[in-house]
């Protein structure tokens, strides 16, 4: 993962144990709307696709 792309997803609080959830998705399915810790955030496939899930 990018520098910048890790900044910028802690900036926003995405940090170990945050619960995240697939919202919405765009008809091409790229890119897909995320809720987090109260706030919505789209990002594309290819950076949330760096984004490590543990149930």
């Amino acid at each position: 993962m990018s520098g910048n792309l890790k900044r910028r997803l802690l900036d926003l609080g995405i940090v170990k144990g945050t619960l995240i959830t697939p919202v919405f998705k765009s008809p091409s399915m790229d890119p897909i709307a995320y809720e987090f810790r109260g706030s919505l955030i789209a990002l594309r496939k290819e950076d949330s696709c760096l984004i490590e899930v543990k149930e």
